[in-house]
Order: C-alpha cells, then structure tokens, then sequence
C-alpha cells in the first residue's frame, strides 16, 4: 500500500517532474516503507538532474544495499565521495567513506578457536 506521504510527492511531481528535490524526497518516502527498489529508482532520477547532489549519492548507495547489490553500492559511494569532495558536502562524505570501508573489508570473520 503506498503511503499519503508518496502520493502527496508523486501529485507535486506531476506538475514538477525535473525536481531533483522532490524526486529525493520520493526516495526516502520509499526507503522508510522499506520499498528500496522504488527508492534506488526515485535516488537515480535525482542524480541525473542534479550530478552534483552529494546526499543523494548516500541514500542511493544505503538503498542499493538493502537490495543486496554490494559492489554496485560501493561504485556509487565512489561516486558520491568524489562529488562531495567537489562540493565540499563534508557529512555525507566522511559517511560515505565510511560506508565504503565497510563494505570493502567485507563481513567479520569469527577468530579460530
């Protein structure tokens, strides 16, 4: 069931479709009702109208997570710490980086009994 809250943005976005903002806002509506390969989509088209929007980039790469494609995750972190390193957007950065290192070393290892 999609939200008050989705339809209320998709209406706005109608009569706004090259909103980089709103399309971010449908993004995180998605990704609060767990619909994260609607969200990966809403964060996509966001991107394509304004490349430099670094939060984006961080939402879109937790996204793409949720949906288990890791190393495609880890491109757009890529992606998303050069932009911000561009804009100077130094949150989202340092989380992006961290994010990435995260995922880069990869899951725990139990140590040997």
């Amino acid at each position: 069931m999609v939200s008050e809250k989705i339809e209320r943005i998709k209406k706005v976005l109608a009569a706004e479709p090259e909103s980089e903002m709103l399309w971010f806002s449908l993004g995180q509506a998605y990704a609060a009702e767990d619909s994260a390969v609607l969200a990966v989509e809403s964060f996509e088209k966001a991107i394509a109208l304004k490349p430099d929007y670094t939060v984006v980039y961080e939402h879109l790469g937790g996204a793409l997570e949720k949906i288990g494609k890791m190393d495609e995750a880890k491109e757009i972190y890529r992606k998303g710490i050069e932009v911000g390193r561009k804009t100077g957007d130094m949150i989202p950065l340092e989380r992006m980086t961290a994010r990435l290192h995260r995922l880069e070393k990869g899951p725990r290892q139990k140590p040997a009994a």
